[in-house]
C-alpha cells in the first residue's frame, strides 16, 4: 500500500456530497427526495451514499488504530481527542447562533432550558438535541437545527466494538478473527430478516427498532472496513474489479441484497481510488483534514442561508454555504481539531503515569 494516499481528499468530498445532498430538504422540505436516491434505491440517496464512505474508510483506519495502539488507553485518547474538541466549539457556536434566528428575545433564549441543554446533549452523543428554542421556525424544514450527528453515536459504537476485538486479540488471532467475521455475517442476516418481516413483540419499544434499523444500516460499511484492513496484503484492488462489483449492484436492483452488493463496491471503489497514486492530489493531505469539521458545521450552515435567503433554491444553498463550510472547517483544524490531536502522546503518557502510581 502506498505511504501516500488520497483518504483526505476522499473524507472531504464525502463531507460536501453529505452538504449537498441535505441542501435539498433543507430548501424545499423534509419530505424532498434527495438527489440519487431512485438511482442507489435507498432513502438519503447522495447524503447516505457519503456516510457509507465515511464508515468504511473509518472501519479501515480505526481498525490500523486500534492495533498499533499502545493500549486502550492511548487509543481512547486519540478517538476523544478526534471527536470532542471539534464538536463542543460546533455545538457551543451553534447555540450562540440560535439566539440571532431565533423568535425568542435574547434573555428568553438564554434562560430557556432547550438552550442550555443543547451542548451536553449533543456531546452525550446518544440524546443528541436538534432543536434550539424558536431557532429556525420558519424555514423550509423547520427547527432542525445540525440533522448530521445522529451517526457519531453509531460510529462510536464501532469503535469500541474494534477495540474490545482488539483487546481480546481476536482481530490478531487468524481463527478468531474468521470467527468474527462469519458471526457478524449470521447476525446481520437474520437480524435484517427480522426487521424486513417487522418480526417484533408488542413490547418492544419503536425506539429499538430505530436503533436497530440504524445499526444495520451503518456498522457493515465499518466491518468491511475492518475486513479490508486486516486482509489488506489479499486485497486485489484493480479496476475490473470495480467495474464487475458496479455492474452487479446496477443488475441487482429491487433484490433483497442490493444494498449489500452497493457497500462492497463502494468499498472497493473508494480503496481503489484511495490507494491509487494520484500524486495531484497528495499536496491535498498537507492542509490538513477539513471532512469532519465539513460535517458537523455544514447543516445549520446551510439552515442559516435558507433563513436569511428565503425561497433560495437547493443550488444557491449548496453555492453559498459550500465556501463558507470550507472556511469554518478549516479555522477549526487549524485551531481547534489538530492542536488537539497533538496533544494524544502527551495525554496518554500522563495517565499511564498516574495509573502506575496508584498503589494495587
Amino acid at each position: 500500500m502506498h505511504r501516500d494516499n488520497n483518504f483526505n481528499f476522499i473524507r472531504a468530498v464525502a463531507a460536501l456530497a453529505v452538504l449537498v445532498s441535505h441542501a435539498y430538504p433543507i430548501a424545499w422540505g423534509s419530505r424532498t427526495v434527495q438527489p440519487f436516491e431512485a438511482e442507489l434505491g435507498m432513502h438519503g440517496g447522495l447524503g447516505t451514499l457519503a456516510v457509507i464512505v465515511f464508515f468504511i474508510v473509518s472501519g479501515y483506519f480505526i481498525t490500523q488504530s486500534a492495533l498499533r495502539s499502545a493500549s486502550p488507553l492511548d487509543f481512547w485518547t486519540a478517538r476523544f481527542l478526534r471527536i470532542y474538541p471539534g464538536l463542543f466549539v460546533s455545538l457551543s457556536l451553534t447555540a450562540l447562533l440560535g439566539v440571532g434566528v431565533s423568535t425568542l428575545g435574547i434573555a428568553a433564549y438564554f434562560s430557556s432550558h432547550g438552550t442550555h441543554s443543547y451542548v451536553p446533549s449533543g456531546l452525550s452523543l446518544l440524546w443528541v438535541q436538534y432543536e434550539l428554542p424558536g431557532a429556525f421556525t420558519s424555514n423550509p424544514f423547520p427547527e432542525l437545527v445540525n440533522g448530521s450527528l445522529w451517526t457519531l453515536f453509531y460510529e462510536v459504537l464501532c469503535y469500541v466494538m474494534v477495540s474490545m476485538l482488539a483487546v481480546f486479540g481476536i482481530l490478531q488471532n487468524r481463527t478468531a478473527r474468521i470467527g468474527f467475521f462469519a458471526a457478524y455475517f449470521v447476525v446481520y442476516v437474520v437480524a435484517k430478516l427480522i426487521l424486513l418481516n417487522g418480526v417484533f413483540p408488542t413490547w418492544v419499544h419503536r425506539g429499538a427498532i430505530n436503533f436497530l434499523s440504524h445499526l444495520l444500516d451503518l456498522s457493515p460499511a465499518f466491518v468491511i472496513g475492518m475486513l479490508f484492513y486486516v486482509y489488506r496484503d489479499r486485497l486485489p484492488l484493480n479496476l475490473a474489479i470495480c467495474a464487475m462489483l458496479v455492474l452487479c449492484t446496477v443488475l441487482s436492483a429491487n433484490t433483497p441484497f442490493h444494498r449489500e452488493l452497493l457497500l462492497f463496491s463502494v468499498a472497493f471503489c473508494t480503496f481503489n481510488i484511495g490507494f491509487r497514486s494520484l500524486q495531484v492530489l497528495y499536496p491535498f493531505n498537507s492542509l490538513g483534514d477539513y471532512s469532519y469539521g465539513i460535517y458537523i458545521y455544514a447543516f445549520p450552515i446551510e439552515q442559516l442561508v435558507a433563513r436569511l435567503f428565503e425561497g433560495i433554491s437547493p443550488l444557491g444553498i449548496i453555492a453559498i454555504a459550500t465556501p463558507l463550510t470550507i472556511a469554518v472547517s478549516a479555522a477549526s483544524w487549524h485551531t481547534i481539531e489538530a492542536p488537539a490531536l497533538a496533544l494524544r502522546s502527551k495525554i496518554a503518557m500522563n495517565l499511564s503515569v498516574r495509573r502506575r502510581e496508584v498503589p494495587s
